[in-house]
């Protein structure tokens, strides 16, 4: 895919940095000359000196061929401009960071097809793990409703483990829930599970689940962590 990035900071710089190791072709325009010459010596990804909002950078940077525009800038009017140009080019897919939620209707109409609230994003995550600190947030799937969490199963658990079949038939997790992945971190390796596939005290999991439950699963991992302490356990 050829993926044009307006902006060269830290958002725009590391998504750049993980595109360009997947092999897609990635050109970052940013206006500051010594910014373009860092990123360039660091990463060796093509950047273009100029302004998003310049239509003629914008064509050095083949935003004609792109598959892919994402507007990186740190304004929501400027970010906005982008993606008029862009949407002009009949670029497919407009991504756009927004900090102000009321340029969203702004970004639709100029025809951003994915928009990431920072602000939301932000608030969502610190909130959602400091009321449940024994859950990591990884992120958000899209418009839906739904999170991908972390978190790790009981050390004080049956040593023998329970089978993911088992263990999705059990409590919250027989709810809106589905497992993606096991990381047994002494072994060093992640598992795609399976209804036979074992979890073990201390393995760490990824569980896809509707961000209305994610309470009830802090609940239930800490009655488990309790139920293990007493006697008998």
């Amino acid at each position: 895919m050829h993926i044009v990035i307006a902006g060269g900071g830290i958002s725009g710089a590391s998504l750049a940095d993980l595109l360009a190791h997947k092999r897609d072709d990635v050109v970052i325009i940013e206006k500051d000359r010594e910014r373009c010459e860092q990123l360039y010596a660091e990463t060796g990804i093509v950047t273009i000196n100029g302004s998003a909002t310049d239509i003629g950078t914008l064509k050095d940077a083949g935003i004609a061929k792109a598959d892919v525009a994402v507007g990186a800038l740190y304004q929501d009017s400027n970010n906005l401009t982008f993606t008029i140009l862009a949407h002009s080019f009949q670029v497919p897919r407009i991504l756009v960071k927004m900090r102000n939620p009321a340029y969203r209707e702004a970004y639709e109409l100029a025809g951003a097809t994915t928009i990431c609230n920072m602000n939301d994003l932000f608030r969502n995550k610190i909130i959602m793990e400091l009321e449940n600190p024994g859950i990591r947030i990884i992120t958000s799937l899209g418009n839906l409703n739904s999170q991908l969490i972390m978190f790790t199963y009981p050390e004080n658990n049956d040593p023998e483990g329970i089978t993911i079949q088992e263990l999705s038939t059990t409590g919250v997790f027989a709810k809106n829930c589905v497992f993606a992945g096991i990381l047994n971190e002494k072994a060093g390796k992640i598992v795609m599970p399976r209804g036979q596939d074992r979890v073990f005290p201390g393995d760490k999991l990824f569980l896809v689940v509707d961000q209305n439950l994610i309470p009830e699963v802090s609940d239930y991992l800490e009655a488990m962590e309790q139920a293990g302490r007493q006697p008998g356990g």
